[in-house]
């Protein structure tokens, strides 16, 4: 959910106390900057609620369980109590400006409650989440230790978050809108300050020195993959005992995005930073042609050796995403695995992908979302060998994908593997609506809806279509077919014709490759409907029937007895994909 800008979430606390449901509902929905700006709303309408200084009965106990009264009488409750703790779940989010958001809420909340789900906050990794934490451990009466201790070894905040939005410009709006709490700081012992007490100077501070983003340029990728060491485990992932959890998750992201790359048999896909060509043998082993793009050839040398093993046509390019050395309108798809976060010119790679990519493609990613360039890892990574780690967001690729001219998007609720559903669990869900649905991931209770929507947002997988692709037999949606036979038996010879009508929507190819071709298939069964010969008579229909079209066929075939009686099963085949029957479509049953 990012259903506000920034200016209408600034504006939430307006709202006041009865608006608080609606907030907190958002908080646990959106992206990382609706919840960072929910959370700050939410105690920013605790510190302004009157009641939330004192205990009133009224208030507080009676009109909070009368449904009818909760929106006549809103109240935050006795230092947000009826809020703080939906707050404090934010303090473990996977973003560092929502943990900071959370803990400069909490501070707003003055509860002495709160104190041991903010401390852990002061040996976060970033800076701003630790001078949060203490400012806000100060509101809530609980004095910290000497503030410059707190501070050895933060991090300073990241130049940028995603692709677009610059911290420091967040860190401003968070500190315009907690002043006081943020002023606590200044109350601990022996710590630094500000250079002066405006929003933007409280951003500077929070922020710390500002590292400028280190990109050596494509060398420092090369070197950083090209497999040295790595040759063994690079030879067999995703199937390798080494990292099995990793391999899981990437394996789940490439199943969820195969499914919907929507190619036709054989058709072709690039594989975009395809490394060792993991994404590409799999793709070759569905029957897809695949090309590998990736600037190492180490990497690409540890592919063609993977495709031999396999037996595999090796098709592999050396070149960069951002300009790919491939023909305009030349591939049927395009995907991108725990590659794009690497480039540092994301909308390059949808301008690119949209070029080479024929109408009714489609260009499928699957990349680690919000929060990854926060892991100790993805940090070492960048300081280290000077590579990107950046995070894909959603809503940002969202907009590069409709920049570069894709006419559809669509947004993939994949499912978690790593959540479960207790029996009780999952009794209780089959008779309640799925916004209560409880489920638990390390033993810790979700609610299903909010946990998928983060997922979706931690681990993005999204699919943009250039067109429409017409949908026709290779690519079939709804395959029917009426079928009404005119047949005729002289001894063991069965001739006429067979009229089929198409009664699905999709158009049914008569010619041309083997794989996607309709034709009239006949099974011979016994006088008891026992199957004999699955393949007695196969016949192309020459020619192509469109939704609502119909087409005489003639058919010729020999039976195995003059004198025995048989049925023939009636039915049309969309050659190396399926029998219609097997999707739904009735064939028909010929006594002769």
């Amino acid at each position: 959910m990012t259903a506000l800008p920034p200016e209408a979430l600034l504006r939430l606390p307006e709202r006041g106390a009865g608006a608080l449901e609606d907030i907190l509902r958002m908080a646990a929905l959106g992206d990382w900057q609706t919840r960072a700006l929910c959370l700050s709303a939410a105690g920013r309408i605790v510190h302004a609620d009157p009641f939330a200084r004192r205990i009133h009965p009224f208030r507080h106990w009676f009109a909070r369980r009368v449904p009818s009264l909760r929106q006549r009488f809103p109240s935050a409750g006795y230092h947000g109590k009826y809020v703080r703790n939906l707050i404090a779940n934010a303090l473990v989010d996977r973003s560092w400006v929502v943990r900071t958001a959370a803990a400069l809420a909490l501070g707003e909340c003055r509860a002495p409650s709160m104190a041991e789900a903010l401390r852990p906050l002061l040996a976060a990794p970033y800076r701003a989440e630790r001078i949060a934490a203490a400012a806000a451990l100060v509101c809530c009466g609980h004095p910290v230790g000497p503030a410059q201790s707190l501070l050895d070894g933060a991090a300073p905040a990241p130049l940028r978050i995603g692709d677009a939005t610059r911290s420091i410009d967040v860190l401003a709006m968070l500190a315009s809108c907690h002043r006081e709490v943020l002023a606590a700081w200044l109350e601990t012992r022996g710590g630094e300050a500000p250079a002066a007490t405006t929003p933007e100077a409280w951003a500077a501070f929070l922020a710390g020195p500002v590292p400028e983003e280190r990109y050596e340029g494509p060398s420092a990728e090369i070197q950083r993959y090209d497999a040295e060491g790595d040759t063994a485990y690079l030879l067999t992932k995703p199937f390798s005992p080494i990292n099995r959890t990793k391999n899981v998750r990437v394996l789940h992201s490439f199943l969820v995005a195969a499914e919907h790359l929507g190619l036709p048999p054989a058709g072709r896909v690039l594989d975009l930073g395809g490394g060792s060509a993991w994404v590409s043998e799999l793709l070759a082993k569905l029957g897809f042609r695949s090309f590998t793009l990736d600037l190492s050839s180490a990497l690409l040398s540890i592919g063609r050796r993977r495709f031999a093993r396999e037996g595999l046509p090796a098709r592999f390019i050396v070149g960069d995403m951002t300009r790919v050395p491939v023909a305009t309108g030349s591939m049927d798809a395009v995907i991108v695995i725990d590659a794009l976060h690497h480039v540092p010119d994301v909308p390059a790679v949808f301008r690119e992908a949209y070029r080479v990519l024929a109408e009714g493609g489609r260009f499928v990613l699957a990349e680690p979302g919000e929060g990854h360039s926060e892991t100790e890892k993805s940090r070492a990574e960048m300081l280290e060998h000077g590579v990107q780690e950046r995070e894909i967001h959603l809503f940002e690729v969202i907009g590069h994908g409709r920049d570069a001219g894709f006419s559809d998007i669509d947004v993939v609720p994949h499912y978690v593997p790593s959540i479960v559903m207790t029996p009780e669990d999952l009794r209780r869900a089959m008779k309640s609506p799925a916004d209560q649905w409880v489920i638990h991931q390390e033993d810790r209770p979700y609610f299903f809806p909010q946990f998928l929507l983060q997922a979706m947002l931690d681990r993005p997988i999204a699919v943009f279509r250039k067109g429409r692709r017409p949908v026709d037999s290779r690519t079939p949606r709804i395959l029917k077919a009426e079928i009404t036979p005119r047949l005729s038996r002289d001894g063991m010879r069965v001739s006429g014709t067979v009229t089929v009508r198409n009664a699905g929507d999709t158009n049914w190819l008569g010619s041309g490759d083997d794989v996607g071709q309709v034709g009239l298939g006949v099974q011979l069964l016994n006088a008891e409907r026992r199957l004999m010969d699955l393949e007695l008579s196969r016949t192309r229909l020459g020619t192509n029937v469109p939704p609502g079209g119909t087409l005489d066929v003639d058919v010729a075939l020999t039976l195995p007895d003059a004198e025995a009686s048989y049925v023939l099963k009636i039915d049309l085949v969309d050659e190396g994909i399926c029998w219609f029957e097997d999707v739904g479509s009735r064939p028909v049953y010929f006594p002769v």
